[in-house]
């Protein structure tokens, strides 16, 4: 029999840091991942790309013409303005002099002919160059809407071959991003993958290894850093990748299992064909002490309690589970000392005080 460390308070407590370590390993791994993996978004040449280096380089000189006939059409809705102000004066110094006209003509007493009267004819030659004036600025207002028009069209122009201009700068940026985003993806599907093909590999090789908290530290950190911190960076198609790899693992630790389980159970026939003595010493003694604790035999793993408190061999395949000391004391079979006089219980001394046991009865 393998006597090894017992489940004793200091082992459960080294169980329980040793996990704590595994999780903090992990933990430390997954944030030094989770900064690699963002950062990875500008691990290709160039960065990501930009909306504006697709349009400028059409949409710059449509944009020249477009400032340029703004300038022109702002110039001329100024002179537009001027023009439209002056002739509101002129009407306006129009219809004064009209008014004060015609109440001069309505007050004043016609002597003589009206024709040849000096005053009348300088009021009348004043509302005529009034007039005039008024005439002159909506002439000039309409000269510079007919210079507008064509500008306006122009403009309008523009606008429609920047609009049609932008929109194919911007399925070319698309286009550009979605490839961008695929050699993302590809440099961080080529980190996370082989993490995780890494991390079974050391699983299955190493599991049992005296430092197997960072063995399982690192397959906790490359478990996150594929199914959770790569998770936001998944392209339309990402998804597919993930869940057929989450298949593989699965049915990869399906077929391991049965054939661990395949394996256990020819392990435990080729140990049942053995001796008692054989199987006794082939068991470990933290198996014997947690299989006692749930009173299981720990060479068939079935219960022994089924024969009753007193049972001396398991029922099961007939392995000795309890042994009587030289003292007398009744003893689990896989414990090193007496429990009554702490003597190391011999197999001799066990088998005598058996035999005059029997022989007493």
């Amino acid at each position: 029999m393998k006597i090894s460390q017992a489940y004793s308070r200091p082992a459960r407590l080294l169980k329980v840091a040793s996990w704590v370590i595994a999780i903090a390993f992990a933990i430390f791994l997954n944030m030094l991942g989770a900064l690699v993996i963002r950062d990875l978004m500008y691990a290709p040449h160039g960065g990501p790309p930009n909306a504006e280096q697709f349009s400028d380089a059409v949409t710059s000189p449509l944009d020249v013409q477009m400032h340029d006939l703004q300038l022109q059409r702002d110039a001329l809705n100024d002179k537009i303005e001027n023009t439209r102000i002056a002739q509101e004066r002129a009407v306006k110094l129009y219809t004064e002099a009209r008014e004060s006209f015609r109440n001069w003509i309505a007050t004043r007493q016609a002597t003589g002919d009206g024709r040849n009267d000096p005053e009348l004819l300088a009021r009348t030659r004043q509302l005529d160059a009034l007039q005039a004036s008024v005439a002159g600025w909506q002439k000039q207002q309409n000269a510079l809407l007919d210079d507008a028009r064509p500008i306006d069209a122009r403009m309008n122009q523009l606008r429609v071959q920047i609009a049609t201009a932008r929109q194919a700068a911007d399925e070319r940026y698309q286009a550009a991003s979605r490839r961008y985003e695929l050699v993302v993806f590809g440099w961080r599907l080529a980190l996370t993958l082989p993490l995780l093909v890494v991390a079974v590999w050391l699983f299955i090789r190493f599991r049992r290894n005296r430092y197997w908290p960072f063995v399982y530290g690192f397959g906790l950190f490359a478990l996150t850093a594929f199914f959770v911190e790569l998770v936001p960076y998944l392209p339309n198609f990402g998804g597919y990748v993930r869940v057929i790899v989450g298949i593989a693992l699965t049915a990869f630790a399906g077929i391991y299992m049965l054939r661990a389980f395949q394996k256990y159970v020819e392990r435990k026939r080729a140990e049942l064909e053995q001796s008692q003595t054989d199987r006794a010493r082939s068991v470990d003694y933290e198996k014997a002490l947690s299989a006692y604790q749930k009173k299981l035999c720990p060479s068939c793993d079935k219960p022994w309690h089924l024969g009753g408190d007193q049972v001396s061999y398991c029922i099961h395949c007939g392995l000795n589970l309890f042994k009587v000391c030289g003292c007398g004391g009744r003893n689990f079979a896989f414990f090193p000392f007496c429990n009554q006089c702490g003597k190391p219980v011999s197999d001799d001394s066990a088998v005598k005080a058996e035999q005059q046991g029997t022989q007493s009865r």
